[in-house]
């Protein structure tokens, strides 16, 4: 009984491994640079490289598992918490999830740690076309974030470890914050419980999701604002 119980945690474990290691080398700027190197004199490409990354982190978090949850018999992908019921009958949690948040966001957002940081695509402010662009690429990497950590990690050993899936999806989850400010760094451990058990108990990863892109969209909103370089006055 211990090894039928042992293989199938190791893995998604081992598969969960790889998929992080794609993403921090494979999706690092690094990579993207060897592949496209930027002719002499010429401005970083800012947009190329985030394009780049969100691409990795969509190959990585989200196509990669959810193949191997297709291809594995037995049905695996229903424990990757996909339904739209969970959403549409706990969307309100969010709501209050967000409205808790915020102002916390907006406190935060005027170090300077923070408005240097965001937003992530350094020349999103530039126009209404650059900064739609992003946040459109930047949403499309939170549904695969969503689905690796609160599906594929929650969802996939849940089925084996019950909720304890939701405290093991927590430690990737924190390190994938190392790169950004301390505070969201610790956030991501909150963040990462109460989202895993809310995909946990609502089965649906989508909340998730929308209060992924509903925050992150406030703080380069808020860095933009702070720095005067919203797009209104000349985009």
């Amino acid at each position: 009984a211990g090894a039928v119980g042992f293989w199938p945690v190791a893995i998604i474990c081992a598969a969960a491994c790889v998929c992080l290691g794609i993403v921090q080398f494979v999706g690092s700027d690094s990579t993207f640079v060897h592949f496209f190197p930027p002719a002499p004199n010429a401005p970083y490409p800012y947009l190329g490289y985030r394009t780049w990354w969100i691409a990795w982190t969509d190959i990585g978090f989200l196509v990669l598992p959810l193949v191997l949850m297709l291809l594995w018999p037995g049905k695996h992908l229903r424990d990757c918490n996909l339904s739209w019921r969970g959403l549409r009958q706990h969307y309100w949690i969010y709501i209050v999830l967000f409205a808790c948040v915020f102002p916390v966001i907006y406190v935060v957002s005027w170090q300077p740690a923070f408005y240097q940081f965001y937003p992530m695509y350094a020349q999103a402010g530039r126009s209404w076309t650059d900064l739609l662009y992003w946040e459109g690429l930047y949403a499309g990497q939170f549904v695969a974030v969503e689905f690796f950590f609160r599906g594929f990690l929650v969802g996939g050993l849940g089925r084996h470890l019950g909720i304890m899936a939701v405290p093991v999806s927590v430690m990737p989850y924190m390190m994938l914050h190392f790169s950004k400010p301390w505070p969201e760094s610790y956030g991501a451990i909150v963040a990462g419980l109460l989202l895993g058990w809310l995909a946990w108990k609502t089965k649906s990863i989508w909340g998730g999701v929308l209060i992924h892109c509903t925050v992150a969209a406030s703080m380069d909103y808020l860095a933009l604002s702070h720095k005067g370089q919203l797009p209104w006055p000349h985009g």
